[in-house]
């Protein structure tokens, strides 16, 4: 898994978790370094926003981030429409599949989303650059 964080104006750095991540490391090694000096940087007015995976929810990284005075968003239940994040992956596969038709579609599908004429094969390198 990759976690980032993103605003209008700032981003921090992509960070690879690897294992299982807990409301322990989530707090030591992204919230601590990453999360709250850009949170910092962004002023008093910067909000956080993340969404309700255990991890976040832990009662360690609520603290932590009330001690830091981070100011967060309340997630309702199920409300992935509120995470910009599904925005960007949805517009991403929006892209990838115009691009790289899904094996066994229709040409009347592909000419209508202007692909036909195009191969792909499974184990070929798409051309990223038509992304």
């Amino acid at each position: 898994m990759v976690w980032g964080a993103f605003s209008l104006d700032h981003r921090t750095p992509l960070f690879h978790v690897q294992g299982n991540l807990t409301g322990l490391r989530y707090r030591d090694e992204i919230l601590r370094p990453l999360a709250v000096p850009t949170l910092q940087q962004m002023g008093p007015q910067a909000v956080y926003q993340d969404d309700n995976a255990r991890p976040h929810r832990a009662r360690v990284v609520n603290d932590f981030l009330q001690q830091s005075g981070v100011n967060r968003i309340e997630w309702p239940a199920c409300s992935p429409d509120l995470d910009p994040i599904e925005n960007l992956r949805d517009e991403l596969d929006r892209k990838v599949r115009s691009n790289h038709p899904l094996p066994g579609m229709s040409s009347t599908s592909t000419r209508c989303c202007g692909l036909s004429g195009r191969r792909f094969h499974r184990g070929s390198s798409p051309p990223w650059s038509t992304l």
